[in-house]
């Protein structure tokens, strides 16, 4: 994952508005109830094709019906939280890693609202020619300094019993993609890494290593506290549109009964997965994703006590003051599906 931090708070988004401006497809204006905002105006920290069909799912499906009857406006930019800060969105999507930062910088009062992703793969590859059995010395990324998957790469090597300070950590900028290019053109000899690499990885003569899915809140939904006063019916209706949007997506023994049509909605806007993201879907549904829009209370406690030994927030950090799942529980319960996190676990 990358590391973002707030970086003001009059930024502009002057990346594509995908469905505003890059021709998304049609959202119906009949239906639903009024609501405070009709239009969902979202920054996210990435536009890899799985964060975008999520989203065109829940638009072309579920948002008009629930009252977000206008296209919507979605920016992916490194500055999504600022992005929110400014005004120019009213909902963020992004890694826990920078937004629990965000949070504890105290600058503007934040509120998580749900999750996206609760399960963060652990992968560690390696070029051709590298005997896994003798990692000491060579140089490995977790991507830019501060990134989250500097502390994963840490900890992988720690399971595998290897010393982290036996090898020279690099700096990769950007974030997986480009530490898989740099793995495979012998700039690096091991790299953090994504589920999605492995086939590039593998025709380039590498390797994963090292695989495993942690449960985690990886990636939530943020929202101002103020938004969530003013415009509750609003982020109430984004929320149970992108979880229903997810249990559609996701439908079937493989999870792949709605996938042909997801992708000719991702046509409609003009988007195309790579043969990588493919061949990830069912993973993608199983262990990415988060399919009712929560994580266990002890996964966001677990999660938090790893940001405070990172010394990315302070020790007295307790998420629990900056969450308001109210619209995430009644969408849950809109949705027949069963309470995550628990409302008990989180009124403590």
């Amino acid at each position: 994952m990358n590391s973002k931090r707030l970086k003001g708070l009059g930024v502009t988004l002057s990346i594509c508005l995908f469905a505003a401006a890059c021709g998304g497809g049609d959202s119906s204006a009949e239906g639903g109830p009024e609501l405070s905002l009709n239009q969902v105006k979202m920054a996210m920290d990435n536009d890899d094709f799985m964060n975008q069909i999520a989203w065109m799912t829940a638009e072309k499906r579920y948002w008009p019906d629930l009252g977000l009857t206008e296209k919507s406006e979605v920016a992916a930019t490194s500055d999504y939280m600022a992005g929110l800060v400014g005004g120019n969105v009213w909902v963020a999507q992004g890694e826990s890693d920078a937004i629990w930062p965000a949070i504890a910088e105290g600058s503007v009062d934040f509120k998580i609202v749900g999750v996206e992703k609760d399960t963060e793969a652990w992968f560690l590859g390696v070029r051709k020619g590298v005997n896994p059995n003798n990692l000491a010395g060579l140089r490995i990324s977790g991507g830019p300094p501060g990134d989250r998957n500097i502390a994963v790469g840490e900890h992988i090597l720690e399971d595998m019993g290897v010393s982290p300070n036996s090898l020279r950590w690099t700096t990769v900028a950007g974030g997986s993609d480009e530490r898989l290019q740099a793995l495979v053109a012998g700039q690096i000899d091991v790299a953090t890494l994504q589920p999605r690499h492995r086939s590039e990885l593998e025709k380039a003569g590498g390797r994963m290593i090292y695989e495993e899915y942690r449960t985690v809140p990886q990636e939530v939904w943020v929202v101002t506290a103020k938004t969530m006063e003013e415009n509750k019916d609003s982020v109430c209706a984004y929320l149970q549109g992108r979880i229903a949007a997810k249990q559609w997506l996701s439908e079937g023994e493989d999870h792949t009964a709605n996938r042909d049509a997801a992708l000719e909605i991702g046509r409609e806007y003009g988007v195309e997965p790579s043969e990588g993201e493919i061949e990830e879907w069912e993973n993608e549904m199983t262990k990415n994703w988060s399919l009712d829009g929560g994580a266990p209370a002890k996964t966001f406690d677990e999660w938090t006590q790893d940001m405070i030994a990172n010394g990315a927030v302070p020790k007295d950090f307790n998420w629990r003051d900056h969450v308001d799942f109210s619209c995430l529980w009644e969408s849950q319960e809109a949705l027949n599906l069963e309470q995550n996190p628990a409302q008990d676990e989180v009124q403590q």
